[in-house]
């Protein structure tokens, strides 16, 4: 099969390490398979990336469903140390495969591992406060993980809340299984299918799922939202996209601040009622964590990125 090599570059430093950390935390059964790299047997369809600079410590794989309906199945390799210039590589591209096909995957790989954040614009916001200098200085490449796909993270979002990652891993992995919005792609699932979810009963999808009779009707509400139009992706008109996400039925302030950074790319998002971020800032509400965070601006969610980062690693 023929083959061709394309590259997708971002500036350095970049954390590769963490990128991987946050990558395995957040795998999700049945879409996401982590494992040792001397364990990964790439298939000839598959598209490996490659982060240059280091020695590849770890292979991720992904699979991501594209608006064209292609299912595009992605073997990531991320190396580190993270010092070193990165740029990534892809050397197994088929000519037979849609050139918008790939330039989606691509796209989603750029937003996914943040190859366009400017670090020195990053260290020149925030680099002179007092509490995140010495967690830039540690980490002077930590980039802010973008959704693999919106809609999917919105409804990973809300089961998610008030529950452990490891719960909230397994939520979505149910969830994927038993709406995949189409056929397995090389052993993983298609993303959920957020029409046929809006279309289930709140009492079927709380036993499918294994969700409180609550989730499942914020669950199946933003289901619907989505179904209908809402768009909390990269693409979305952020302030309004906030305005109508955040008045959906059981979506709160956290919730959306969390879409905002992820989905939507918001670099600004801050969820000021996050306990963590209250516990390292030693505050005690949403409103003093906020006012804490003004000259942070225009950068809150790498700033929030930093401080959970130091946090989880202590």
């Amino acid at each position: 099969m023929a083959t061709h090599e394309s590259l997708l570059r971002t500036r350095a430093p970049y954390d590769a390490a963490a990128m991987l950390d946050f990558l395995t935390a957040h795998a999700v059964p049945g879409r996401d398979i982590v494992r040792g790299f001397g364990d990964a047997a790439g298939a000839s369809s598959s598209h490996a990336i490659d982060v240059l600079g280091g020695t590849v410590v770890a292979h991720i794989d992904w699979a991501e469903l594209h608006e064209s309906g292609s299912e595009v199945v992605v073997p990531l390799r991320l190396d580190v140390p993270h010092t070193e210039p990165v740029k990534v590589r892809d050397s197994t591209l088929s000519h037979a495969e849609p050139a918008e096909v790939l330039e989606g995957a691509f796209a989603v790989l750029r937003r996914m591992l943040d190859l366009d954040a400017d670090p020195a614009q990053i260290v020149s916001a925030l680099g002179d406060d007092p509490r995140l200098s010495p967690l830039i200085v540690q980490r002077p490449g930590l980039r802010l993980p973008g959704a693999r796909n919106s809609q999917e993270f919105a409804l990973g979002t809300v089961l998610g809340q008030q529950v452990s990652l490891a719960a909230a891993r397994t939520l979505q992995g149910r969830l994927a299984a038993q709406f995949a919005a189409g056929p397995s792609a090389a052993g993983f699932l298609a993303a959920p299918d957020v029409a046929a979810i809006a279309a289930t009963d709140a009492s079927e999808l709380r036993e499918r799922i294994g969700l409180t009779a609550a989730r499942a009707e914020t669950l199946r509400t933003v289901a619907a939202a989505l179904a209908g139009g809402l768009d909390v992706g990269h693409t979305a008109d952020v302030a309004s996209a906030r305005v109508e996400f955040g008045a959906l039925r059981g979506i709160g302030p956290w919730s959306v601040e969390i879409v905002a950074m992820r989905a939507m790319r918001d670099l600004d998002a801050y969820p000021a009622g996050d306990l963590i971020l209250k516990r390292v800032l030693g505050t005690r509400t949403e409103r003093e964590t906020r006012e804490l965070a003004e000259s942070w601006r225009p950068y809150r969610g790498y700033a929030t990125q930093h401080l959970w980062a130091d946090f989880l690693a202590a």
